[in-house]
């Protein structure tokens, strides 16, 4: 979990505020201009500069330098008399993670400690995009690889343009998302440092509920010391808030010629992991496109589509319900690759696509003719037992949950679905018995909206089955039924004993059993069901503790009496 550290108070004088107009005042309103500050060439940039207990901000060497003491936080110095709306940011920054974990970037639209965004590149070459609004982080763009990129020195392009926020990094378009949280704000530096290398992975989410504690060292750093767990370096800045700047700027990086197709792919697979199947879609066509456009410009080649882009297109068509189009993706894999290993995930996306087209025949077809090329997961013998019994194939339909059920004994459902399935194939001994497997399982999870419509099947073929009446038997003392409990499990017992050899007992049965006779007022009854069950179950303490309150009911009744 990431703390974040105090962002510092500093007001800067008005010289600096006259040299460089063209920012956002507190009441909103703009100017144009441009400010550019390399620090090779400046003794006063206008960030708050400062060195605290969890972290150190200093000028060394032409650059701004930020170092973290301790892992797992994150800290910013910023540009406090400034606001921002719509610019284009440049920043040149060296990243020295002295062996560990970090990331660095800008934070930019700052509202206050609890409200800004943050464009990050870690130095295992991945960067993302994140806003906190109100302390509520939410993910745009996660972790995302850079191609050709050694995660230690780089120059980060950051533009906004109303919504539109679009990132590069050396030049290379990196990602584009819209969102409307924070219209303008204050620009700062940020470090980040995370736990070793071997502990994370890409993807560690930021946690604004924290801060550095304060620090009452406020010395230069000397850097020959080993106090940071990270460090980096900011050589030059530059913000642009020019009106004909930002649109040229927005019209270049919105052009899909100067994008290349692979970084939409990259970004495109980023969505998908975060659930965001449009945009991944989107991103996909784009990419489609002008790896199309650049193929039909130097040769008569067909279009170019890779297993795995179409692989990822058909999933993200199948989440917003493209089944169509999603059907074509699949198909393009199967036709070319069918024996890949894209092949045989292909193979389960197109049985979940034609179950969704209510194609049954054709996806028993499917089934039967690549049955050799599929994964049969839980999901598929799930999905393929419901094709079955839409087919009014009943007897297969059970098999496919039996194995299901097989596979998650703890799963319900699976049991009483698999029942149903057995009971319109004829096979009443088979169902009854999932039915009383699912039963058990869904009285042991207290699921008794599931129990409940379960009962009268039961009850209908279990009428000289003993565990089916014993579970009849919790099930209506459940309910608070004691007379039909009382018979179900006298009726229960009797089978039982019928049986030879004979099954060993419930001792739950005999405990419900006595506490029915208890709440009618029969205590000798009671106690001896009671005992029982504490003979088949000596150190469940529930039944011993019962068994000596009814014990001592009794004893005080017979006093009375006396």
């Amino acid at each position: 979990m990431l703390t974040f550290s105090k962002r510092l108070i500093y007001t800067l004088s008005n010289k600096i505020r006259q040299i460089n107009p063209g920012f956002v005042d507190a009441d909103g309103v703009t100017s144009e201009g441009k400010l550019t500050i390399d620090f090779a060439k400046t003794n006063k940039p206008p960030f708050d500069i400062k060195a605290e207990s969890s972290y150190n901000s200093y000028l060394s060497n032409g650059s701004l330098t930020l170092g973290l003491k301790k892992a797992n936080c994150i800290a910013w110095v910023d540009m406090p008399d400034y606001e921002f709306q719509d610019n284009i940011v440049e920043a040149k920054i060296r990243l020295d993670s002295l062996g560990g974990y970090s990331a660095a970037g800008i934070i930019f639209r700052i509202m206050d400690e609890t409200s800004y965004y943050l464009a990050l590149v870690s130095s295992k070459g991945y960067f993302r995009l994140d806003v906190v609004k109100d302390n509520a982080p939410k993910t745009l763009i996660a972790w995302t690889e850079i191609s050709d990129f050694d995660g230690t020195n780089f120059t980060m392009n950051i533009i906004t343009c109303g919504t539109c926020l679009i990132l590069l990094v050396n030049g290379k378009w990196l990602g584009e998302t819209a969102d409307n949280s924070i219209a303008y704000g204050k620009l700062g530096f940020a470090l980040a440092s995370y736990e070793p290398v071997d502990a994370h992975q890409e993807g560690e989410e930021i946690n604004p509920d924290g801060e550095l504690k304060a620090s009452l060292n406020n010395n230069n750093p000397a850097e020959e010391t080993n106090e940071y767990v990270c460090k980096a370096m900011l050589d030059y800045i530059s913000v642009d808030t020019r009106i004909k700047s930002i649109e040229d700027c927005y019209k270049k990086w919105t052009d899909d010629s100067n994008i290349n197709a692979e970084e939409r792919l990259r970004l495109a697979e980023t969505y998908a992991v975060m659930d965001e199947p449009v945009k991944a879609l989107n991103q996909i066509n784009r990419a489609w496109k002008r790896r199309d456009e650049v193929v039909s410009a130097v040769s008569a080649a067909s279009v170019v589509r890779t297993k795995r882009e179409l692989l990822l297109a058909a999933r993200m068509s199948f989440r917003i319900r493209e089944y169509k189009a999603a059907e074509e993706f699949i198909n393009a894999i199967l036709d070319q690759w069918a024996d890949s290993a894209e092949g045989k995930l292909a193979c389960t996306e197109k049985i979940k696509i034609l179950y969704e087209l209510n194609k049954f025949s054709e996806l028993k077809e499917f089934v039967i003719k690549n049955s050799h090329n599929i994964n049969k997961d839980i999901g598929y013998y799930t999905l393929f037992a419901k094709c079955l019994w839409e087919l009014k194939d009943y007897a297969d339909s059970a098999e496919a949950w039996d194995r299901a059920f097989e596979m998650n004994a703890e799963n319900g459902i699976y049991a009483a679905n698999a029942a149903n399935a057995h009971e319109m194939a004829g096979n009443k001994k088979e169902a009854l018995s999932r039915y009383v497997s699912a039963g058990k399982i869904f009285l042991n999870q207290d699921n008794m909206p599931e129990l409940n419509a379960l009962m009268p099947k039961l009850s209908l073929l279990g009428t000289e089955n003993w565990e089916a009446r014993a579970l009849a038997g919790k099930w209506a003392y459940s309910i608070e039924d004691y007379d039909r409990s009382a018979r179900e499990f006298e009726a229960s017992n009797k089978l039982r004993c019928a049986i030879r050899p004979r099954p060993k007992a419930d001792p739950a049965v005999f405990y419900l059993w006595g506490l029915v006779y208890y709440l009618k007022g029969k205590i000798k009854p009671a106690i001896r069901l009671v005992k029982r069950a504490v003979r088949l179950a000596p150190d469940y303490e529930l039944f011993r503790a019962k068994l000596e309150e009814l014990m001592l009911i009794d004893d005080n009744d017979n006093d009375e009496n006396n």
